[in-house]
């Protein structure tokens, strides 16, 4: 056993495989009761010794279907209050100034915890890393936009995270000076909000945005609009004191009729929920003065950011794929995406000789929510970016679908493997040692090198590509 000291008290962790593990440790005070949408506070100090051997209760989320086979990658055991918690993993706490990675996890802003196996510490601790995880608000707790409260509270959360990791770190062996955050799908929008807040500006320094998006940040009226038609759900005033009156279990399922309600907008063809989640930055307030995608393109982090080739390849399916709903989904998502009859020709004689009316769709939708802002990002911002696309198909119909990339950049294959069966099916095959130049890749980022590819600049504007090969390949302009 372990023991470290920090600002609150002292923890005590557990060794595994030779890491040094600490979960559950709190870096503000459950934000619940009186503290209910406000600013995240320093929590209470405890005397004694803290237990840090198991993770933390997650954040409120909706609870997966039973027969969600995939619900072990993504969804937690508990949920509660004091949900405001990190882990630390590392290789040493004695250590001198290791460099520090924060995942923020992933989920639409709606599902997830830091504490997910898929998101293990123990890989990164063995190469020298310190990995600290975190947990944030979620939901209508995290991102619901209330005049008399304080605006992006799931934002603040990361902030609080992150000064806790500039003044606590150290006591891990982690260096406050030389610290990546890191997250894939809203953990890599969350990625590049980071780097677009002047609250951030001293606490990050290095950033790995997977399968984000620079476009998902909305202005005030349109999230007082979503405001107001969650108060009408729930029949309270759009206020604090409105809100407060609500119990969790009633704004959890509000979060995810809302969530469901948005994504229905896509059989109308509104253009706006090919986000696929309501829960957004807020930009125009006080933390996210500019909105995520001009802020980015001013910022000066180096920064490696990529996404997959087909992101949304699993969205169209489940829309698409439904009997029911399978031509208005079509028609609707066509309308969204702006595909006429002279958008489809151009997918059709372009590069990829695209001429199924699905694929098409999937194509563009990637292009327009991923594909498109990541490269925008990294071409505008004058700070060092590096690009990549990861192209490895796992098994039909998953293939090279949103999220795909997190067993092979997390290093945690045999982990994936061990929590479902559908995840053993669709990843057999899977090569180790792609995963090793992935992860390999991100580690040497994070040590503050360069990953192992030129960056991403005029004239060559180099993309590195990972696929079914296994073997490192390099292009120059990478066409969609």
């Amino acid at each position: 056993m372990t023991r470290v000291r920090t600002r609150s008290g002292t923890v005590r962790g557990a060794v595994v495989d030779g890491v040094h593990l600490f979960r559950g440790i709190p870096y503000a005070a459950p934000p619940f009761g009186p503290r209910r949408y406000a600013a995240p506070v320093a929590p209470e100090p405890w005397s004694g010794v803290r237990e840090a051997t198991t993770a933390g209760v997650a954040p409120p989320q909706p609870s997966p279907s039973p027969q969600d086979s995939w619900a072990p990658l993504y969804a937690p055991s508990r949920t509660g209050e004091d949900c405001l918690t990190l882990d630390v993993a590392t290789p040493e706490p004695g250590s001198a100034a290791l460099p520090v990675v924060v995942h923020i996890h992933g989920g639409g802003y709606v599902t997830g915890a830091g504490s997910l196996p898929l998101f293990s510490g123990v890989p990164w601790a063995r190469s020298g890393v310190v990995h600290v995880s975190i947990n944030y608000r979620l939901g209508l707790e995290g991102f619901l936009h209330l005049e008399d409260a304080p605006d992006n509270l799931g934002l603040r959360d990361q902030v609080a995270a992150l000064t806790w990791v500039r003044e606590d770190v150290a006591a891990f062996g982690g260096d406050p000076d030389r610290v990546t955050v890191m997250g894939q799908s809203g953990g890599g929008v969350s990625v590049l909000t980071q780097l677009a807040l002047p609250a951030s500006a001293d606490l990050l320094h290095r950033g790995i945005a997977m399968s984000g998006s620079t476009i998902a940040s909305i202005d005030p009226d349109a999230a007082a609009g979503q405001t107001r038609a969650v108060a009408r759900l729930l029949r309270v005033p759009a206020t604090v004191e409105g809100f407060r009156g609500v119990s969790v279990d009633r704004t959890v399922a509000a979060a995810q009729k809302l969530s469901s309600r948005f994504a229905l907008g896509l059989l109308r063809g509104r253009s706006e929920s090919l986000m696929i989640t309501p829960y957004r930055a807020v930009h125009g307030t006080d933390l996210l003065p500019l909105p995520v995608r001009e802020a980015v393109g001013a910022s000066t982090v180096p920064l490696l950011a990529g996404t997959v080739q087909h992101e949304t390849a699993g969205f169209v399916e489940g829309l698409a794929g439904v009997p029911v709903l399978g031509s208005l989904a079509r028609r609707g998502l066509r309308h969204a995406l702006s595909l006429d009859g002279a958008a489809r020709r151009a997918w059709s004689t372009g590069p990829r000789r695209l001429t199924d009316p699905l694929e098409q769709i999937e194509a563009a939708w990637t292009e327009h929510a991923f594909r498109g802002p990541t490269r925008e990002a990294v071409e505008r911002r004058p700070g060092p970016s590096w690009l990549y696309e990861f192209r490895w198909r796992a098994r039909e119909p998953m293939g090279a679908a949103h999220g795909i990339e997190l067993p092979f950049s997390g290093d945690v294959l045999g982990v994936v493997d061990d929590l479902t069966d559908d995840a053993r099916e669709h990843l057999q095959g899977a090569p180790q040692h792609l995963a090793d130049d992935v992860h390999g890749s991100f580690v040497e980022f994070i040590h503050g090198n360069d990953p192992g590819w030129p960056r991403f600049d005029a004239p060559h504007r180099w993309t590195r590509v990972w696929d079914e090969s296994g073997r490192p390949g390099l292009l120059g302009d990478v066409p969609a």
